[in-house]
């Protein structure tokens, strides 16, 4: 069967010319297909066991793909590396994407945590400004008390040195008062 890439969209537009529902593209038989279009159909999900087996393939040819520039060839020898090892089918393509798509995870997931240090380094700065500015209030309020209790202490003392002045007198008062008292009785 002959695939023309460029008759697809034109068959989409033939059957589908007032952009109506897209349930008319659907219609456009399987062998119409273009092999853009099924290059970028969604691959199967991997299984636990295809992701083990690619960890140690990788693993495996790591310093292969890091040594070539155009490494299909290296790809398609991992896909039979797990073929052989899981008994599942893989494109070369579908490995290099899996790859791809782990080490920007990895990446992405890592980069978050490094943000996260700096906000926390950031917010833990804030923290301690803060933390020493209200140890500055409290020492300075502390000097406040201070003094206040010293005033009040002065001002005690005071008050207890009139008491006995006060207490003084008024025994001089009675002493006086007695002495008055007694000269007027003789």
């Amino acid at each position: 069967m002959v695939r023309w890439p460029g008759l697809r969209p034109c068959l989409t537009a033939i059957l589908n010319p007032a952009g109506a529902s897209s349930m008319a593209a659907a219609e456009v038989p399987s062998y119409l297909v273009s092999p853009q279009t099924e290059k970028h159909r969604r691959a199967r999900n991997w299984t636990d066991a295809e992701m083990r087996g690619l960890m140690l393939v990788w693993e495996e040819f790591f310093d292969e793909l890091k040594q070539t520039k155009r490494n299909a060839k290296v790809y398609e020898k991992m896909a039979s590396k797990l073929f052989e090892m899981t008994g599942e089918r893989r494109l070369g393509e579908e490995i290099k994407i899996k790859i791809t798509n782990m080490t920007f995870q990895y990446r992405s997931e890592e980069r978050p945590v490094k943000k996260r240090k700096v906000r926390s380094c950031h917010l833990q700065k804030k923290k301690l400004r803060l933390l020493e500015a209200m140890l500055e209030e409290q020492r300075r309020l502390s000097r406040a008390m201070e003094e206040t209790c010293r005033e009040v202490r002065r001002v005690l003392d005071q008050q207890n040195i009139l008491q006995v002045q006060s207490l003084q007198l008024q025994e001089r008062m009675m002493s006086l008062l007695e002495k008055i008292i007694a000269k007027s009785n003789v």
